[in-house]
């Protein structure tokens, strides 16, 4: 059966997803907060001081760690009750907190606003005590954290900005390692901590050859000097961790320290701004691992780079680069979709987007963005097919969720 596709074209944001970006991504920065934790065993009591005289206050504490039906925005608390700290300080605490659960916290006035993440993990590691003061190291920092040393050093360092280590790779994988896991993040070979010593697949796949039979080249102990598909053949990019995520963040940051301002970005490979807004929740059954709620920024983030796919459709060619027919995406104001609602993602299928009966058009979880078809790290599926008349073998695609036209078939079912 031929499939026929429309353009739905939709306002910048939908009314539920404006509100989100208002608050989020257009507020005014509330005051710097940070977590304290007090370990209960099998629970964890987690702390967040703020200044309540900074400008904008005073301001309530809320807290999150779900989203609301449509997956829109997170699903928050009621104001809760503060306490006095040192000075002008305040502080709230959420007790009984679920270890290995992902907690939002929004201090907040009007348009002014913080939100930081909490992470909480087991506390009484004796080789990696510091968890006790903060287990986040990329921000939301206490007084007198000790995280810094986790990254820097003051008089040894083996890379500039006073890293510790001689490579970015090196560096991250100093925490997010499989062999040295510091983090709840194990980047890779693709696992989330989810307690209890129990590992589940994460929403980003593997990064380690070994693991990964096609991923994103970032170690950089080697060449990383690559090609970028779908963009300017000429241009060479050296692709490292930091090219996607910032190591600093914790207020109002981007969905996994995405960053910002990306390069390349267009024709010269100027610098483009991206604002990627998602949730990672994990759920009632936590050796699921975590669900990702996609607001907005997916396929726009990752054309900053492969500039041609965000110009592609089924029935017109299209492309800054090389002028061909592509499948269409999600991208810009535009957000393209299929005339039977029997072809969208269901319950059930193996997408990293939640399928929702009630959303409208808008909601660009029921709509094929880049991460429906591919992993952002890597992948260990498969491809590797002969292709008629020929027999020609096409093998290691790029990054795909299913092996071999799986990630198809479970949209289309042909």
């Amino acid at each position: 059966m031929r499939i026929k596709l429309k353009y739905l074209i939709m306002f910048i944001f939908s009314a539920l997803t404006l509100g989100l970006f208002v608050t989020v991504g257009l507020a005014a920065d509330g005051p710097s907060a940070y977590i304290r934790y007090v370990d209960q065993g099998a629970t964890v009591d987690i702390s967040v001081y703020w200044d309540d005289s900074a400008s904008g206050g005073p301001f309530d504490c809320y807290w999150a760690n779900d989203v609301v039906p449509s997956g829109g925005s997170l699903a928050w608390s009621g104001a809760m009750s503060k306490n006095n700290g040192t000075g002008t300080t305040k502080f709230v605490t959420l007790t009984g907190a679920t270890k290995y659960k992902n907690y939002y916290f929004k201090v907040a006035n009007g348009s002014y606003l913080t939100v930081v993440r909490s992470f909480p993990v087991d506390f009484n590691n004796v080789s990696n005590s510091e968890r006790k003061q903060n287990d986040y190291a990329h921000g939301n920092f206490t007084p007198d954290t000790v995280m810094c040393g986790s990254c820097h050093v003051t008089h040894a360092a083996l890379k500039s900005q006073l890293l510790r280590q001689a490579t970015y790779y090196e560096l991250c994988m100093s925490c997010h390692s499989n062999s040295n896991s510091q983090s709840k993040y194990d980047v890779e070979s693709g696992q989330v901590n989810v307690g209890g010593g129990t590992w589940a697949d994460s929403l980003a796949g593997p990064i380690l050859s070994g693991f990964a039979s096609s991923m994103h080249n970032v170690n950089d102990t080697g060449s990383v000097d690559t090609p970028v598909h779908g963009s300017d053949p000429t241009k060479i990019l050296t692709f490292t961790c930091i090219s996607c995520h910032t190591a600093h963040g914790g207020q109002n940051d981007n969905y996994r320290l995405i960053k910002k301002t990306i390069y390349p970005a267009n024709n010269d490979w100027n610098p483009q701004t991206v604002s990627l807004t998602a949730y990672a929740v994990v759920g009632s059954d936590p050796t699921e691992g975590e669900e990702a709620y996609y607001v907005s920024g997916n396929s726009e983030f990752c054309s900053s780079c492969h500039l041609d796919y965000d110009q592609g459709t089924a029935h017109e060619p299209g492309g800054v680069y090389q002028s061909v027919y592509r499948h269409p995406v999600t991208v810009g104001f535009t957000v393209y979709s299929v005339e039977s609602g029997d072809l969208f993602p269901t319950s059930g299928d193996n997408l990293p987007l939640q399928y929702y009966s009630g959303a409208s058009a808008a909601d660009k979880r029921t709509a094929v963005v880049c991460g429906t078809c591919h992993y952002a790290h890597g992948t260990s599926k498969s491809f590797n097919i002969s292709l008629p008349p020929s027999g020609t073998t096409v093998s290691d695609k790029n990054i795909l969720r299913l092996d071999n036209y799986g990630t198809c078939q479970s949209c289309h079912k042909k």
